[in-house]
């Protein structure tokens, strides 16, 4: 019983060991932070320390390189991978704005299949009822069948 106990504690202790160590990053869940803040950055050397926008807030309209939204001979932010037209999109929008949109569109789709299913029209036909227990016999069933290979059986209705 004791060199359970001593195990599962030696056991626990390397688990904890091994984890790696929470590091602290920012608390927001963009990808790409649109702050305008100035970092400083002693390993940037002469090179100049832009403020920290992205270009995907810029206007579509009046730039030489309309695809990056860029003119000749600006100067590139040290991080335009991340900071560039090409990265990955800035959330405008807050969680409870997309939850919201969520149960809206799952209210339109229930509404509709309501309104689908109380409007739905009747057969224009009758349903086709066949003799002899549906033709079981006919059709190679047995008695202790539990679901006979029949069609539809004619019980009067």
């Amino acid at each position: 019983m004791t060199l359970r106990i001593a195990t599962q504690r030696l056991f626990r202790t390397r688990l904890a060991a091994q984890r790696p160590m929470l590091m602290a990053t920012s608390v927001r869940a963009e990808s790409t932070l649109n702050t305008g803040e100035v970092l400083e950055d002693p390993q940037i050397g002469d090179y100049p320390n832009l403020p920290r926008y992205s270009a995907q807030t810029r206007g579509p309209y009046g730039w030489w390189d309309p695809q990056d939204k860029r003119n000749f001979g600006e100067t590139l932010h040290e991080e335009d991978e991340i900071f560039g037209v090409w990265a990955p999109d800035l959330f405008r929008d807050d969680p409870w704005m997309a939850l919201g949109q969520l149960g809206l569109f799952s209210a339109a789709v229930a509404g509709f299949s309501y309104f689908i299913y109380k409007t739905h029209p009747a057969r224009p036909a009758a349903q086709r009822k066949y003799p002899y227990d549906g033709l079981k016999k006919e059709l190679g069933g047995r008695d202790n069948d539990v679901r006979s290979p029949g069609a539809r059986p004619d019980n009067g209705e």
